[in-house]
């Protein structure tokens, strides 16, 4: 299998991790732990352990796990969060803002790309994080990008994963379960910041939550997101 590392985009991590060059055949130090298998592929590249979910095309998505003594059968499988867009969000330029969105689940720390000047930005970027722990909260904060000071907080949100993973471990099927069908309903409280009503739905041949969470510590704003699950494995 020829395989090549690009894209990375501007996904950051809170631990340095060595950044693989493209590559056309694994080197040496590559110790696969398990091969082409329902689209996922996972190698160790200097005792950091990656995730790969590889189609015809290409690689599709990657994570960062841990260093090469991670358990695997800790691992619960991927959430792919699409950060989609912003509504409304404030303004901390002149007249508009660049906003990004950083979003947080333990130590792990990935971002979305910029979007100048634009307080109704799209970015239906896909973002993705290994499970281990699904009582852990998501965090999301908003920033506008700065060149020469530094970058402006656009407030934050936080949701939490476990009504999305429930629905996962029903193992809905197509043969059984009709295209669309709502698997669970999240309403708006005051322990999250749901601006209306959540739905889990099977859609698709995949479990899937859209949700729109009210931005907190600032005057204005909203982020619309998908969350999906990748199986890993065992």
């Amino acid at each position: 299998m020829v395989i090549h590392i690009e894209n990375w985009r501007n996904q950051m991590h809170v631990h340095p991790i060595p950044k693989p060059k493209s590559f056309s055949r694994f080197p040496e130090n590559i110790n696969p732990a398990f091969h082409y298998n329902n689209k996922i592929f996972q190698f160790v590249i200097n005792s950091t352990c990656f995730l790969l979910q590889i189609s015809n095309s290409g690689i599709i998505a990657w994570a960062v796990l841990a260093e090469r003594d991670w358990v695997m059968d800790n691992l619960l499988g991927l959430l792919r969060i699409r950060v989609k867009r912003g509504i409304d969000l404030a303004i901390r330029d002149f007249r508009s803002s660049d906003p990004y969105v950083v979003v947080t689940m333990g130590d792990q720390k990935l971002k979305t790309g910029v979007v100048d000047k634009n307080l109704n930005p799209v970015w239906e970027e896909d973002l993705t994080l290994p499970v281990q722990n699904t009582e852990l909260p998501v965090t999301l904060m908003v920033f506008d990008h700065d060149l020469f000071t530094k970058d402006d907080e656009m407030g934050d949100a936080e949701f939490g994963i476990q009504p999305f993973y429930e629905a996962v471990k029903m193992h809905p099927d197509s043969n059984t379960v009709p295209n669309g069908t709502i698997l669970k309903r999240v309403s708006p409280d005051r322990d999250n910041c749901l601006s209306e009503e959540s739905v889990v739905t099977w859609k698709d041949g995949k479990v899937t939550q859209n949700m729109t969470l009210r931005l907190r510590n600032v005057e204005c704003g909203e982020i619309e997101l998908d969350l999906f699950w990748i199986e890993v494995p065992k």
